[in-house]
């Protein structure tokens, strides 16, 4: 009974289920973008290391 009920409710001819099928594809979508734009924010807003290994290797030569 409970599998009939879930079936009738999740039948692909019902109104809403155009609308909320490709739903998780825009959100998969939306969350690839997102974390995009968050990356390359993160990585904008570093600032270069003052002291790396090359920077004393070149006053040393």
């Amino acid at each position: 009974m409970a599998s009939a009920a879930v079936t009738a409710f999740l039948h692909p001819h019902v109104r809403w289920w155009g609308a909320v099928w490709p739903l998780p594809w825009w959100l998969a979508c939306l969350a690839a973008l997102a974390w995009a734009v968050l990356r390359a924010r993160e990585k904008a807003g570093r600032t270069p290391p003052q002291d790396s290994a090359r920077s004393d290797w070149e006053q040393a030569a």
